[in-house]
């Protein structure tokens, strides 16, 4: 089976083609504000680079957030299309789970601007807690001292662990959520107040 798997959450372009579980051709990349101009180039050089076809493809696994509105937009239209021109099967994934992977223990942090960061404690692959929004001077009590931290850890003046995601949509497949319906494919909010115009 051949999967496209897309990350455009937050400040990383992360593109991986996946053929019965083991990676194929990927890409992690920064991408800032340059997700939209990027994604469909990108994911057209490494299709050539696999010999893939986009006929080809059986499905497309997408974070569906929390993250940029804008970002999340962005992967969510191109999962739409594919979804609904070639009938591909969609699935969904935080993008908190997928920062975090299978670490035995670790904390996710994502820019949620206003002073603020998305949050999420994982073990194993699953998370301990809810994920939240919640004010950056607020995370010193939420976070043990010498926990491991991926994604955004300089926002809390904190070391991250480096990761690689485009592994982590293998590693973390039992979590994929089916699309039953692609016109129901929106933004993971975490509170119906959050300002998600990012």
């Amino acid at each position: 089976m051949k999967t496209l798997a897309l990350d455009t959450s937050h400040s990383f372009l992360t593109i991986a083609l996946i053929e019965n579980d083991v990676l194929v051709q990927s890409i992690q990349t920064p991408a800032f504000k340059t997700q939209s101009e990027t994604i469909m180039v990108e994911i057209d050089r490494l299709f050539k680079l696999a010999g893939w076809n986009p006929n080809d493809l059986n499905a497309l696994v997408l974070t569906d957030g929390p993250g940029s509105y804008t970002g999340l937009r962005i992967s969510m239209t191109v999962a739409k299309v594919l979804g609904l021109i070639q009938g591909i099967q969609l699935y969904t994934i935080s993008s908190l789970q997928l920062l975090s992977g299978t670490l035995p223990e670790v904390y996710a942090v994502m820019d949620a601007r206003a002073k603020r960061v998305y949050l999420g404690h994982y073990r194993n692959g699953i998370a301990i807690e809810e994920d939240i929004a919640v004010l950056i001077e607020d995370t010193a009590s939420l976070i043990e001292p010498n926990a491991i931290i991926v994604g955004d850890a300089h926002l809390i003046d904190r070391k991250a662990t480096e990761v690689f995601c485009p592994q982590h949509f293998i590693d973390l497949k039992d979590q994929w959520i089916k699309v039953e319906n692609v016109h129901t494919l929106t933004p993971r909010y975490l509170k119906e107040t959050e300002d998600y115009h990012s």
